[in-house]
């Protein structure tokens, strides 16, 4: 498991010894296709990394739950409560069997705490995570915007997911 978490894209960045410290505070966990890893509106502040297996990301919007993304080895889930003691925003659900490392808040603020480099390079890790998920999202979203005007939504979807357009029936 440890291997598994010093070549995770979370740790890639850093040195050695930083990526040994941090794995070692990482709590490893199987997961079951199904199995809620992260319940919205729940308390919680742990953030979790995909090691193997994938999982989905659910938003509610009242009685209806809309799939906003699905996380691979490398994905991440649980920034915002993580560093910000909110409530969870999303439903992460096992799609599959896998395998999630989970850093517990107080692995995190004991780091801190004792002014250890490997917490700001956490940090630094998680933003550059983010920065590169917000910066896919803008370039999806302005592919659709640029679709509306041009020819349509129809056509970009085809394009991205590989679809013909022939309908067969």
């Amino acid at each position: 498991m440890i291997e598994m978490l010093l070549r995770s894209p979370l740790l890639a960045e850093m040195d050695e010894e930083m990526r040994q410290d941090l794995a070692l505070r990482f709590e490893t966990r199987p997961f079951t296709a199904g199995q809620t890893l992260i319940a919205s509106g729940a308390e919680g502040r742990a953030i979790l990394e995909i090691l193997a297996g994938t999982a989905d990301v659910f938003v509610r919007d009242g009685d209806h739950r809309y799939r906003v993304a699905q996380l691979e080895p490398g994905g991440i889930a649980g920034e915002g409560a993580f560093f910000e003691g909110t409530p969870r925003s999303a439903d992460v659900i096992g799609s599959s069997e896998g395998l999630v490392a989970v850093m517990p808040w107080s692995a995190y603020v004991t780091l801190a705490k004792d002014q250890n480099p490997a917490a700001e390079a956490l940090e630094r890790a998680v933003l550059g995570h983010l920065t590169r998920r917000l910066t896919e999202t803008n370039a999806r979203l302005s592919a659709l915007i640029d679709a509306r005007e041009t020819d349509g939504f129809k056509s970009t979807f085809q394009r991205w997911f590989g679809f013909s357009g022939a309908s067969n029936g």
